[in-house]
């Protein structure tokens, strides 16, 4: 096999399509997806979901069943002047690893464990490795269930690659697919970026995409 490297220039691009049906499931995040879709009936009070970025943890989370019970949060709104506490109820709380503010968000999981509500988190890093001082807050943390995203497998990428393209209006032929499952990194970020590129190029050249044009990318 030819040695490639991709060296990546153009930002990412959030997919259009994010329904449940739309998310590639396989091996790598078959018991995330399971704890989601039954997340909302469950008897699980608090559950984080950890995985690299582009892994997939923010289209997971839009699947959720009546999406419309829970409150979406980012680690950036943990803080008094954007969270109003009386009007908690289930709710998520995306990119825990870059909350500062440690001490209210203590509050407002206390909050929401004491209203009987439900609260699914997200992580970049798993809660045993992030820097929280607050032993109260840690031990809370560590006490939710906890589930991974892992790196991918050849089904998912395969998948993703798939669903990217469609979204975007590309046919990719499997001779094509099968090329770049074995020219690039095993990264879900990677992956993105390299069709949103193809994508772009095909355009700019006004050219099919063909195996001669994806070794244009991979240098």
């Amino acid at each position: 096999m030819t040695d490639f490297t991709y060296q990546q220039s153009l930002p990412l691009k959030l997919l259009p399509s994010y329904g449940r049906h739309d998310f590639v499931v396989g091996e790598s995040n078959y018991e995330a997806v399971n704890l989601v879709d039954n997340f909302y009936n469950s008897k699980i009070h608090g559950l984080i979901i950890t995985g690299p970025s582009a892994s997939g943890k923010s289209h997971l989370v839009s699947t959720l069943q009546n999406k419309n019970k829970y409150i979406i949060l980012d680690a950036n709104d943990i803080n008094e002047e954007k969270i109003n506490i009386f009007e908690l109820r289930n709710t998520v709380v995306e990119n825990i690893q870059e909350v500062d503010n440690h001490i209210f968000f203590l509050h407002i999981i206390n909050i929401i464990k004491e209203k009987n509500y439900k609260v699914l988190l997200t992580s970049r890093v798993p809660v045993n490795q992030l820097d929280i001082k607050l032993a109260d807050l840690n031990s809370r943390l560590l006490a939710y269930v906890h589930t991974k995203i892992l790196l991918p497998t050849d089904d998912v990428l395969r998948g993703i690659i798939i669903k990217i393209s469609k979204d975007k209006g590309l046919l990719l032929s499997n001779l094509v697919i099968n090329f770049i499952l074995n020219h690039l990194e095993r990264s879900y970020l990677v992956i993105y970026r390299f069709i949103n590129e193809l994508d772009q190029l095909s355009l700019v050249q006004k050219k099919k995409i063909t195996i001669p044009l994806i070794k244009t990318l991979l240098k």
